[in-house]
């Protein structure tokens, strides 16, 4: 801090308009280094303020305020800004990768997973060193979110993964998902094996929740429980009440606190089927709408004009049928 005052005096004191835009520029950094040390996010205000004064623009500086908006959470905001750095500057190529990288970052905590997938695999094919690692690291992640929809992603993440021989929660993850995917009880104990070494005991539940042996799910309901993870223990006794349908009404107690997934989404229509009970087909439906699941729309509504209002919910299941076929044309 004693840095930054002393900066700070000195930019007062400076009269040459090229001096002081130095000496802001290395304020811009200082108090960047100051909120990654601390977490204080009154310095990413004080980034922003500072960066009004730049009469001219600085690609680093610039970088930095983009990483301002990353933590902020203002992901459009920082998209616009690592753009306009490598648009309108002659970067030196380690310099665009950093960039590159801190671009596919924001797109990935924005949830364009495409888009940040194919800036990855650019940086990847033309970096070396601590950010290509970086970058593969952050690609198994994006391809872990992509393998909901296909799986040959999740093959792509754990051939990344292995590749850097490094233990990971996601290497863990990608053969949990791949032995759900194949039926490989091999890829179970290499997903088990992994998450004990590493010794988090969520990483551990999760890939015990994809197992169909009752021993592993009851470890992962108990350590569901003690972490107090709600999601994770509906799942698990939502798999445990196939075998022991008593179940079922603490699933129906449980669920309806839990935030709109592909798993909440699961259990309810899997709830309507085994009751036949429409207010959980309703409820599937309201999840789906929430999280945009315009295949499951599509069925859903055509399964509700069983039931009431048959025309109006065959239009909407024609609707989000188009949805559908629209959005995977796109991709």
């Amino acid at each position: 801090m004693e840095r930054i005052i002393k900066l700070e005096e000195e930019f007062k004191k400076e009269k040459s308009s090229s001096k002081r835009n130095v000496i802001l520029s290395t304020l811009i950094s200082e108090y960047y280094n100051l909120y990654v040390k601390s977490r204080n996010k009154l310095f990413l205000d004080k980034i922003i303020d500072l960066s009004k004064n730049l009469p001219k623009k600085d690609y680093k500086s610039m970088n930095v305020l983009g990483l301002v908006h990353l933590e902020k959470e203002e992901y459009d905001s920082a998209i616009n800004i690592f753009k306009e750095i490598i648009n309108e500057f002659k970067l030196p190529e380690d310099d665009k990768n950093v960039i590159l990288y801190n671009l596919s970052l924001a797109y990935f905590n924005k949830g364009d997973y495409y888009v940040a997938y194919e800036t990855l695999k650019d940086v990847i094919s033309n970096s070396r060193g601590e950010i290509n690692v970086l970058s593969k690291k952050l690609l198994a992640k994006v391809c872990l979110k992509l393998g909901a929809e296909n799986i040959k992603y999740v093959e792509e993440a754990k051939k990344v993964l292995e590749s850097l021989d490094m233990p990971s929660e996601e290497l863990a993850i990608a053969y949990a998902i791949l032995f759900k995917y194949y039926n490989d009880f091999k890829l179970l104990g290499k997903a088990k094996e992994l998450a004990n070494n590493l010794g988090d005991e969520r990483v551990l539940a999760d890939v015990l929740s994809v197992s169909e042996q009752e021993d592993d799910l009851r470890k992962a309901l108990d350590i569901y429980v003690k972490l107090n993870d709600k999601k994770g223990k509906i799942r698990v006794l939502y798999k445990l009440s196939k075998k022991y349908s008593d179940l079922i009404s603490e699933i129906i107690d449980g669920i309806s606190g839990l935030e709109d997934s592909k798993d909440k989404l699961t259990i309810l229509y899997d709830l309507y089927e085994r009751t036949k009970l429409v207010h959980f087909l309703k409820e599937a439906i309201k999840c789906a709408e929430n999280i945009n699941d315009y295949l499951f729309l599509a069925r859903g509504y055509a399964e509700l004009a069983n039931y009431e209002n048959e025309v109006i919910n065959l239009r909407l299941s024609i609707k989000y049928y188009e949805k559908y076929i629209e959005a995977n044309v796109k991709k």
